[in-house]
């Protein structure tokens, strides 16, 4: 009896090879732009946990002013972070009780010591790593980008007036 043997080499042919690196070509095109976008979706998750925390911080400032019943014009109310201008038992965005000025960011959600300060008499800007927080006598705005914020439009912000405080969050340009 004649056995034919047929040798076969290990390995893979030219064929196999093309194949798995046209399969491996088309899972990259279709992941590496989900990882990408993580970054864009990392910092509208922190810009939205920016919104709450500014919301949830202005209520419980609002139930102390509430409960000391300090709800006039210009109050200042000792909080656990030292004195602080409240207006109808609303935290100003700049409170003018203390020298130097603080402000509501600056004094309410201890983000640390900042890289970078620009203050002048009417606004402050400072960078936490890549977090930029801009306030001015109206406006406080916690997100990512330069300047007053707006440009880029990655922010929260707490706004207060004589009549009303808004909570806005703009994150199209995360």
């Amino acid at each position: 009896m004649d056995f034919i043997h047929s040798q076969r080499n290990s390995g893979f042919t030219l064929i196999e090879l093309v194949i798995t690196i046209i399969v491996l070509g088309v899972l990259a095109a279709t992941a590496i732009p989900r990882f990408i976008n993580l970054r864009g979706d990392a910092k509208k998750a922190a810009v939205e946990n920016f919104y709450g925390s500014l919301q949830e911080t202005v209520n419980l400032l609002h139930m102390k002013a509430q409960i000391k019943n300090k709800l006039g014009s210009d109050i200042t109310i000792e909080t656990d972070y030292g004195d602080y201008q409240f207006y109808r038992g609303y935290p100003e965005t700049k409170s003018e009780a203390t020298t130097p000025n603080l402000y509501f960011i600056e004094t309410f959600l201890a983000l640390g010591t900042p890289d970078h300060v620009t203050k002048n008499n009417t606004t402050r800007a400072a960078t936490y790593a890549d977090v930029s927080v801009y306030e001015d006598n109206g406006h406080s705005r916690i997100g990512y980008g330069t300047g007053n914020l707006i440009n880029n439009s990655c922010y929260a912000e707490y706004l207060h007036t004589s009549s009303t405080q808004v909570f806005t969050v703009k994150t199209d340009g995360c």
